[in-house]
């Protein structure tokens, strides 16, 4: 036999032989669950979800997802999961801050990725001053594992408080000075929750002007601005006295109180630091 013949020959062998042992590897690897959390703009796996009330005051509930993928074989029977908080890195309390999770959850047949949701409360008032976070583990059950264990956690880290934007200077002389509950009524009344970090891109300031002159013809006169938009779901309701009360029809337990100044006969909000806002 030619030596050519027994090279080829070995190598043959050699071939087969790790094509078996790839397929024993991957068919006795067992199936497995994880947390796939990936940030849109970037791609990087990130560990939190943040979230705030304060950017969507019509709601006094809303949901957050959280993704399960599958590493393996997709089947055609469905098959479970488990989640559970690990309360020693948790201070969100359940049935307060968000609905207790169910014991198991499910993968559908056929499928490799589920979204698993959790529905926040925004009905702790001190939500307004601090913030939250949920730590939640992914466990496994019969069928699935959960063996990736830099992947089988995820936070949700929420509040109903906001921190001053990088463009609120950029814009100060259409805004003035800032404040949280500023901040607050600015999102509700002006039509959208953010203005571009810089003024410059001249292109951009028509749509800030329309902005913040809707925002500042809300704190001119709130009454007025109620009724000239109807359709933003706003209302005011007297107090008894010489003020009213400004809040969404569909989250009435957030309300902002505006009292008469017979000074200018002008009705001015307060802010966190007894302000009025102007």
């Amino acid at each position: 036999m030619k030596p050519s013949i027994i090279i080829t020959g070995l190598i043959y062998m050699l071939v087969i032989s790790s094509c078996k042992k790839a397929e024993e590897l991957r068919y006795a690897t067992e199936d497995n669950v994880y947390f796939d959390l990936v940030e849109p703009q970037t791609g990087i796996r990130v560990d939190s979800i943040v979230y705030s009330f304060a950017l969507f005051p019509e709601k006094a509930t809303d949901t957050v997802y959280l993704p399960v993928k599958l590493s393996g074989n997709r089947t055609g029977q469905e098959r479970t999961f488990r989640i559970s908080v690990v309360d020693s890195a948790t201070t969100a309390t359940a049935g307060l801050h968000y609905q207790p999770l169910k014991d198991r959850y499910s993968m559908s047949a056929g499928e490799g990725r589920v979204l698993v949701p959790v529905v926040l409360l925004n009905t702790d008032p001190a939500l307004a001053n601090k913030t939250v976070r949920i730590k939640f583990l992914l466990e496994g059950d019969a069928d699935l594992h959960t063996d990736y264990r830099h992947w089988d956690t995820l936070r949700v880290i929420f509040s109903n408080r906001l921190e001053k934007p990088v463009w609120w200077d950029a814009w100060i002389g259409e805004l003035g000075p800032y404040s949280r509950v500023k901040h607050e009524l600015f999102i509700r009344t002006s039509g959208t929750t953010e203005l571009p970090p810089t003024t410059s891109d001249a292109t951009t300031t028509p749509r800030v002007l329309y902005y913040t002159r809707r925002f500042r013809s809300f704190l001119n006169d709130p009454l007025q601005w109620v009724q000239d938009y109807p359709d933003e779901g706003y209302t005011v309701e007297p107090d008894g006295s010489n003020a009213y009360y400004f809040y969404s029809i569909t989250n009435p337990e957030k309300k902002y109180r505006m009292e008469l100044n017979p000074a200018d006969n002008k009705y001015y909000f307060t802010d966190e630091n007894g302000n009025r806002i102007v």
